[in-house]
C-alpha cells in the first residue's frame, strides 16, 4: 500500500478471508509489526506509513516509532480518516469530509506523498491529511485522468500525468494573484524522446493492463501512464504496454525496471550491519 522511511506497509487478509489488518515491514531486516484495521471497509481505502520521530534524518529509524494514516471514501460521498501511533498503539480520528459531487473511485493500491507536515492521497480528488491538526480536506486534481502526486521542481506539491498519449505533463500547485491555490503547468515532456524504442501508439490490446490486486479484484489502467514517484529524488516511473521505465527528470535518462502487469512502490533505506551489531552488543 505504501513505503517510506525504511518501512513498507501491506494489507493482510486472514485465512478466513474476513479478518483484516495492516503490516509494517522493514524489508531489509524482515522485522514486522501488525496494526489493527481501523474500519470495516477495505475496497475504497488509502494508507500511508511514516516515521514518528521529530527531526529524524531517516537513515536508521526503521525500528523506531511510526505513524500510519488511513483514509476511506464511502459510497455516500463521505471520507473518514484515522492516524495510528505505534507508541500509544491507538488510532486517533480525523474529521469526516463530505463531498457530494465527487465521483466514486477505488483508491486501493495508490501510494501517498509526504510534504512537510501533510500527507496527500490520490483518488477522485486529492485528499490532504494535516498530521499536526488531524485535519482532512480535499481539492481537485489538475486533470481528470490517471496520474501521480510528486514533489514539484519548486519543492511544492506536484502532479504528473500522460496527456495525448505521448505528452508527459508536470503541474505545480501554487497560489494565484489573489492568493487562491491552483494548478500551474510547468513542463511538457515528449515520451517519444525519452523512450525512442517503445511503441507508444494507441492499440486496444496494448494500451490497457489488467492487474490482479488484493481481494481478487481486477483494475484497468491506461498505457502509457505515470505509475510512481520516488520521494526525495527527481525520479518517476512510466508504465507502457511493454513494461515500466524509471525516468530521471533532471538528466532525461530512462531505463526499464519491470515487465508489464506489475504494481510497484519505490523503496529506499539505509542499513549498516556493523552499526547494528555494535548497538546490540553483538560481534564484540
Amino acid at each position: 500500500m505504501d513505503c517510506r522511511h525504511g518501512r513498507a506497509l501491506f494489507a493482510h487478509i486472514g485465512d478466513d478471508e474476513k479478518t483484516l489488518d495492516l503490516i509494517v515491514l522493514d524489508p531489509v531486516t524482515g522485522h514486522q509489526r501488525r496494526v489493527p484495521w481501523p474500519h470495516d471497509d477495505w475496497a475504497k481505502c488509502s494508507a500511508a506509513v511514516l516515521c514518528a520521530a521529530q527531526g529524524c534524518h531517516h537513515h536508521s529509524c526503521q525500528d523506531g516509532h511510526f505513524f500510519v494514516a488511513f483514509v476511506v471514501t464511502k459510497k455516500k460521498k463521505v471520507s473518514l480518516g484515522w492516524l495510528y501511533s505505534s507508541e500509544t498503539r491507538m488510532w486517533s480520528n480525523l474529521n469526516s469530509l463530505h463531498h457530494s459531487n465527487v465521483k466514486f473511485t477505488n483508491d486501493f493500491g495508490e501510494s501517498s506523498l509526504l510534504l512537510g507536515d501533510a500527507l496527500y492521497f490520490n483518488g477522485g480528488r486529492i485528499m490532504e491529511c494535516q498530521l499536526g491538526t488531524l485535519r482532512l480536506s480535499s481539492f481537485e486534481k489538475p486533470i481528470d485522468r490517471y496520474g501521480i502526486l510528486m514533489i514539484a521542481e519548486d519543492g511544492g506539491l506536484g502532479f504528473a500525468a500522460v496527456v495525448d498519449v505521448t505528452n508527459l505533463t508536470l503541474w505545480s500547485r501554487e497560489a494565484g494573484p489573489e492568493g487562491a491555490m491552483g494548478w500551474t503547468p510547468l513542463r511538457v515532456i515528449d515520451l517519444k524522446m525519452l523512450l525512442p524504442d517503445v511503441d507508444l501508439s494507441i492499440k486496444s490490446f496494448e494500451t490497457t493492463e489488467y492487474i490482479p490486486t488484493f481481494g481478487g479484484a481486477v483494475y484497468e489502467f491506461p498505457c502509457p501512464r505515470v505509475s510512481g514517484f520516488a520521494e526525495g529524488t527527481h525520479v518517476i516511473f512510466v508504465t507502457t504496454s511493454v513494461g515500466s521505465y524509471m525516468v530521471d527528470l533532471k538528466t532525461g535518462r530512462a531505463s526499464k525496471v519491470s515487465d508489464p502487469g506489475r504494481l510497484f512502490f519505490p523503496f529506499m533505506s539505509f542499513y549498516i550491519p556493523a552499526m547494528e551489531a555494535a548497538s546490540t552488543g553483538e560481534g564484540q
